[in-house]
């Protein structure tokens, strides 16, 4: 027995267990590590992997490489499952293979990110839809030819069409479980939050494999691990200045097990025209959504956290904050792009933990939820 994807929010369907960020690294959370001069930093490993860069930060040098090793392990297991860019991968055979009407069994892995992603796209009212594949190629990304114009509205109508997330059955009660996406030409994205998965199962690798105080980093997507120095109580953050590269506008701190992940304008696009156009789309209009530069999430894992962040781009700051009634402990801020007059709208929860870096003067904004 199937179902479609908008019942995963469901309560009897709560998970049983790759913004966007895609292939380039997001540096919009970059850890900044401003502690007492007495302090030795943590170690900190880095390699390449799913597109972007990963590491771990460690108070423990002689802990790094065993916790490099295990969120390594973690992080190549999740891309063999995820990505859209190996051919060999579960996602890109359930693309494949769309609209012939044969099932693809999927491990737990695929089904879990996806009720995730369904259950925020349901939330979000659409605004966050891990079937935005075919949009994305519509624009040139994800391995399309460069376009040598915007995408006309009747290939953007048909883009839109393949993102019905009533299209898709996933078989649950079959073992293994099962995926069919139901029209010839429909394509999984699991971009926008695949990167946060991944976090969360090396974050659960090393609280098994008894790791403390260590930092897990994919692509901007962080997750923490108790602390970057005693008594600090978590690790320093901070907000990239999306107009300013290598600049951070301000700092806070992450605790213990909190995740974070950013959505920006700035790193991923393609050119049509000489005029740019970004990455994340508003799958309501399958365009590029523009007036926004940045959005930062603080959430309790990092698959929220990403997947959100890029939620919370589309919709903006009014609708966005309306989202977040549905992910108690969740924290935003959005940063308009308007490079001339940098303003910062912050829920309240976020915006009292920011501390300005350096001479960098904030212009924060609240905005409360709407209930």
């Amino acid at each position: 027995m199937g179902y479609h994807a908008p019942v995963m929010q469901n309560a009897q369907l709560i998970p049983r267990c790759l913004k966007g960020r895609s292939a380039v690294m997001l540096l919009a959370a970059l850890p900044l590590l401003h502690g007492c001069k007495k302090e030795t930093p943590p170690t900190r490993i880095q390699w390449p992997v799913m597109g972007t860069v990963a590491a771990v930060q460690c108070v423990d040098a002689r802990a790094a490489p065993q916790a490099r090793d295990t969120v390594q392990a973690a992080f190549s297991h999740i891309d063999a499952s995820l990505s859209t860019w190996r051919a060999d991968s579960e996602i890109a055979l359930v693309n494949r293979i769309a609209g012939n009407g044969t099932p693809v069994p999927v491990t737990d892995n695929v089904v879990t990110v996806l009720r995730a992603a369904f259950d925020l796209c349901a939330k979000s009212g659409g605004a966050f839809n891990p079937l935005i594949g075919p949009v994305m190629k519509a624009w040139g990304f994800n391995g399309a030819a460069a376009r040598p114009a915007p995408p006309d509205a009747e290939t953007l109508l048909a883009a839109a069409a393949l993102t019905d997330w009533y299209q898709i059955d996933i078989n649950v009660e079959s073992l293994p479980c099962t995926i069919r996406l139901l029209k010839p030409g429909m394509a999984l994205d699991l971009g926008a939050i695949a990167k946060g998965y991944a976090v969360d199962k090396a974050w659960d690798a090393l609280k098994v494999a008894g790791h403390t105080n260590t930092l897990v980093d994919l692509g901007g997507n962080l997750r923490a691990l108790g602390e970057a120095a005693p008594g600090r109580g978590g690790w320093r953050t901070g907000i990239r200045n999306p107009f300013q590269q290598g600049t951070c506008l301000a700092l806070f701190l992450l605790s213990d097990g909190e995740s974070v992940s950013t959505s920006g304008n700035y790193e991923r696009f393609v050119e049509i025209e000489g005029k740019r156009y970004a990455h994340i789309m508003d799958p309501q209009t399958a365009q590029p959504v523009t007036g926004m530069a940045g959005v930062t999430v603080v959430a309790p894992t990092a698959t929220l956290a990403d997947g959100l962040s890029t939620a919370l781009f589309v919709l903006g700051t009014e609708r966005g904050a309306a989202l977040l009634k549905h992910y108690p402990g969740c924290e935003a801020l959005w940063i308009p792009d308007t490079p001339g007059h940098l303003v910062i709208f912050a829920t309240p929860g976020l915006a009292k933990r920011l501390t300005p870096s350096g001479n960098a003067k904030l212009d924060i904004r609240l905005i409360h939820e709407r209930r």
